[in-house]
């Protein structure tokens, strides 16, 4: 009904209500209804190790990737070029290649279900029984209907035949899910007031991730644009896997440690993720889209880490849980700030916070994947062995225990994700190179600001916050006359790491004030049993004043967020230079940039040419550290007439500047070598010519 109204009245003005629109609200629903299938099959497959539950958990993990990354689609391409199928009938020649991958998948699985089906018992049996007709209705409504728009000729019979196609799609896998939990409550013996609960904590669990995802998205739209530069980077980077697989073509920066030939993608779980989202090439329509579509990625990422915040202090039994995530709202700016930013942050918190979660539970075996998916998600990923460690330690000093699971699952997970990696070793050489130095080194290459710390006024304005709130808690601890146990040594131990890191670079930021409040909501919730008799019969009224406690500090963080994010450069302010340069360049130009964080926005628009230097000026320099010194002299002005080294040296076919690096752009005025091709309000491009040799 909401795609028919969307379609056929001014009603509805949002665009993701189409059933049929990838990335809508259907398709996500979708996902959320094969997730449950897949658990609820996962806890089955725990008690009964039956064939068949085997084969119903491989065919919907099928069904979901298909989903997300159109398998059949691209399967049908695919088969069309490379065996050149004719067109028939009414169906085009993708249409004929995706049947084909329907047959070929439909055979496999077939052949599956028929085995699993002779070597499980009768209980099984019966309850596949149902399941089989429900996916044949699958099949009729996602393969034999899938062919039905190209066959409408009329508006309407066109829209009703995608709402029977999508729309039967949808009640089919509810009416899967349906069985599935039947089964699940009979054979996991869960009672109806187990159940009960369990849909209670996913309503909550479901209504904070709305709402935390509400109020970053107002951070987030303070802006069109992507804030900071690298996002731009990490959205296209998103989409070449969307195009073309896990390991797409890499940028072109042959001249740093980043070339074809050394190239590791570190955050190659980040860009798979962003896959989910990213759809539109920004030559279509300036890049608007597929920056809406980043900025949604981003919001459900953050907001999957407060939310998981939530979940590890209400699953260690802390008092009024929902009101202390909210306080991390109103505790430092510039955390909501970087959360904001497109890039891996929230995703490595969120690892971070499950990994301690399961430190607690004593759950030490999952953090072998854990550690795994971490390598291959962010190079932060020695955090995690250093959270194992700070638990080992705890636990050594408080329960006189040694518990070494808790650090030999995380470095076994994080030593398999570096020797099982697509780009193994050159990950390794990479970490190195980059990590390594970073830290140590003195570096006398300048880098990126995020890798240098606050001055002390500026952290106490965007911070302070957090930094009262973790002195409050020390003086507080007093109070209670006893000792902390081994959590709370624990995440002592780590707030004081994270914020060691914090005075180290800015841009740990991301750390400190999380753990301050994980730190101090569970070593001040126990004061609460403590609360003086007297005072027991208002206890009801202490989260609404504790509530509204929270909302001034709360606002006036949100409101200097969303200033900082208001800062960000405009989304398109080098859209024009850059759609210029892959319009009027052969692909594969070397283009010399003046700075080296322009290169994520040219990169955005046009990933087809090459470019000097990118993402990092270390990159460059530990390539060749001679090479970088001539490049930082020419992009200063210091060289006359440039173009000679810029063609001989950097082998470029074009010079790329903002308006702001006057000094060069006076020697290039002059320098006949270089001939100017294109400016606008922001940047000018040089094209060079043999005339300054």
């Amino acid at each position: 009904m909401l795609h028919l109204l969307l379609v056929f009245s001014p009603f509805l003005s949002d665009g993701s209500f189409y059933l049929d629109v990838d990335g809508g609200y259907g398709e996500w629903f979708q996902y959320l209804k094969f997730g449950s299938v897949i658990w609820l099959l996962a806890t089955l497959i725990r008690r009964q190790r039956a064939p068949l539950y085997i084969h119903w958990l491989a065919l919907f993990a099928y069904f979901l990737l298909d989903d997300a990354f159109r398998i059949h689609e691209r399967g049908g391409v695919w088969l069309a070029e490379v065996f050149g199928l004719p067109a028939f009938l009414s169906l085009r020649p993708q249409d004929i290649g995706e049947l084909g991958v329907f047959f070929f998948t439909g055979l496999f699985f077939l052949t599956t279900l028929v085995l699993a089906y002779q070597l499980s018992d009768h209980s099984i049996r019966r309850f596949s029984q149902p399941l089989i007709l429900a996916l044949l209705g699958l099949v009729f409504f996602g393969v034999v209907v899938d062919m039905r728009p190209e066959m409408a000729s009329r508006p309407f019979l066109h829209e009703l035949l995608i709402v029977v196609e999508d729309g039967g799609e949808l009640i089919i896998v509810s009416i899967i899910l349906w069985l599935v939990v039947k089964q699940a409550k009979q054979v996991n013996g869960w009672p109806a007031e187990q159940v009960h609960q369990w849909v209670q904590t996913i309503a909550m669990t479901i209504g904070l991730f709305l709402l935390f995802a509400a109020i970053l998205g107002f951070i987030q739209y303070s802006t069109p644009g992507l804030a900071g530069n690298d996002g731009y980077y990490h959205a296209k980077m998103g989409l070449l896997v969307r195009q073309q697989g896990l390991k797409p073509t890499p940028p072109q920066l042959p001249l740093t440690i980043l070339n074809e030939a050394s190239f590791y993608d570190h955050h190659l779980l980040y860009h798979l993720y962003l896959a989910l989202f990213a759809k539109t090439d920004p030559a279509l329509d300036g890049g608007l889209a597929l920056t809406q579509q980043v900025k949604a990625a981003t919001i459900t990422l953050s907001a999957l880490a407060f939310v998981a915040i939530w979940w590890l202090l209400r699953g260690q039994g802390v008092r009024w849980a929902t009101l202390w995530v909210l306080a991390l709202l109103a505790l430092s700016e510039a955390f909501l700030y970087r959360l904001s930013l497109p890039r891996a942050q929230a995703a490595s918190l969120l690892v971070l916070v499950v990994g301690l979660h399961w430190l607690f539970h004593g759950r030490y075996r999952l953090l072998l994947p854990l550690g795994f998916v971490y390598v291959w998600l962010y190079n932060a990923f020695p955090l995690l062995f250093v959270l194992s460690g700070v638990y080992f330690i705890a636990v050594a000093l408080v329960r006189r225990r040694l518990v070494w699971p808790a650090v030999v699952y995380p470095a076994a997970g994080i030593l398999l994700g570096l020797m099982i990696n697509p780009y193994f070793p050159r990950n390794i050489v990479f970490v190195g190179q980059h990590l390594l130095l970073k830290l140590w080194d003195a570096a006398a290459t300048p880098i990126g600001i995020e890798w240098y710390p606050y001055d002390t006024w500026a952290l106490v304005q965007n911070s302070g916050m957090a930094l009262g709130l973790f002195v409050l808690t020390l003086l507080l601890l007093n109070w209670r006359n006893k000792r902390m146990d081994a959590h709370e040594l624990t995440l002592f131990f780590m707030t004081a790491v994270c914020g060691l890191m914090l005075f180290r670079a800015r841009r740990f930021i991301e750390y400190f004030p999380p753990f301050v409040l994980i730190f101090a909501a569970l070593s001040l919730s126990s004061l609460w049993t403590r609360w003086p008799q007297k005072w027991s019969a208002h206890q009801r009224w202490a989260p609404l004043g504790f509530f509204l406690l929270l909302l001034l500090p709360i606002t006036l963080t949100l409101k200097a967020a969303r200033t900082v994010m208001n800062e960000s450069m405009p989304a398109n302010h080098y859209a024009a230079a850059a759609l210029w340069l892959d319009a009027y360049s052969e692909p594969g130009s070397m283009v010399f940039q003046t700075d080296w964080d322009d290169f994520t926005r040219l990169f955005f628009y046009d990933s087809d040419n090459a470019y000097t230097v990118g993402l990092d000026p270390t990159y460059m320099s530990l390539y060749d550290q001679a090479l970088y010194a001539e490049w930082v002299q020419i992009t200063r002005g210091d060289v006359l007439r440039p173009s000679a080294a810029i063609q001989d040296r950097f082998h470029a076919a074009y010079v790329f500047s903002d308006l702001e690096h006057e000094a060069f752009l006076q020697q290039a005025a002059a320098d006949p070598g270089l001939q100017e091709v294109y400016r606008d309000a922001h940047a000018v491009i040089f094209a060079v010519t043999d005339q300054g040799k």
